[in-house]
């Protein structure tokens, strides 16, 4: 709709203003803070400046100065006054800037990470303790056989056929699944698929359904994914319908 209207609008300024028209003073606004722009020149030069707002209001670091500085610093420039720092000085000064903030980030996330390893470490432990069929692998998830299989194991680079529902670990909340939304997925086990997936999937066999908690470390780590937030430990719960021969 935002499109349709200001197609709209630039057609009707198209007939209305004369082409090359520029208006050196600043748009008024309306009682509800809306430009009122009279001309192309003015559309465009709103737009162009909007556009800016979302550049800068996009990067983390522009959200820890003054934004009321920043716009007197960036008129001041464009009206070519006189600067009180030096070319050298401002690359200094920015190059100090981006190190401070990516030392702050990289501290918040260390303590994201620690944090989210303690519950982490305190929800699978008590997941195994509670649940006398939950097991330990190797490599370090947990896993429960919801019901049996048949035949032998899968094995790595093996094609299978499976449908899987997954949660969040420490919330229980549900963010994706096959069930009701799309087919069983057939697919290779190795990569892409994540590390503890890659072992999980070669304790079932034809037939079984297994339920696996995952570490983040083992899923989708420090990143996490278009749908699991970084440092979260999942669960999934995969059923293996078929195996076939490589």
């Amino acid at each position: 709709m935002k499109i349709i209207r200001f197609a709209s609008l630039l057609v009707a300024l198209l007939a209305t203003t004369a082409c090359g028209n520029h208006n050196d003073n600043p748009v008024s606004l309306d009682a509800e803070g809306v430009p009122q722009l009279t001309s192309m020149n003015d559309t465009l030069s709103w737009v162009y400046g909007q556009n800016l707002a979302d550049i800068l209001t996009n990067q983390e670091v522009f959200k820890t100065l003054n934004a009321d500085v920043v716009m007197q610093s960036a008129r001041h420039a464009l009206a070519n006054a006189k600067q009180p720092f030096t070319p050298e000085e401002t690359r200094e000064a920015l190059e100090y800037l981006y190190s401070m903030h990516n030392l702050a980030q990289q501290q918040q996330v260390n303590e994201q990470k620690t944090t989210v390893e303690q519950q982490q470490t305190e929800a699978l432990e008590r997941i195994l303790k509670e649940n006398p069929k939950v097991k330990k692998h190797p490599s370090g998830f947990l896993y429960e056989c919801v019901r049996p299989g048949k035949g032998a194991n899968a094995i790595y680079a093996q094609r299978v056929m499976i449908d899987y529902k997954s949660f969040l670990l420490l919330t229980g909340e549900a963010f994706d699944q096959t069930y009701g939304v799309r087919d069983p997925i057939i697919t290779v086990i190795g990569e892409p698929l994540f590390r503890g997936l890659i072992d999980a999937l070669q304790l079932m066999n034809t037939g079984s359904i297994y339920r696996f908690y995952f570490p983040y470390q083992l899923a989708f780590g420090e990143r996490g994914s278009r749908k699991v937030p970084p440092f979260t430990p999942i669960i999934y719960e995969v059923e293996m319908h078929e195996m076939y021969e490589n």
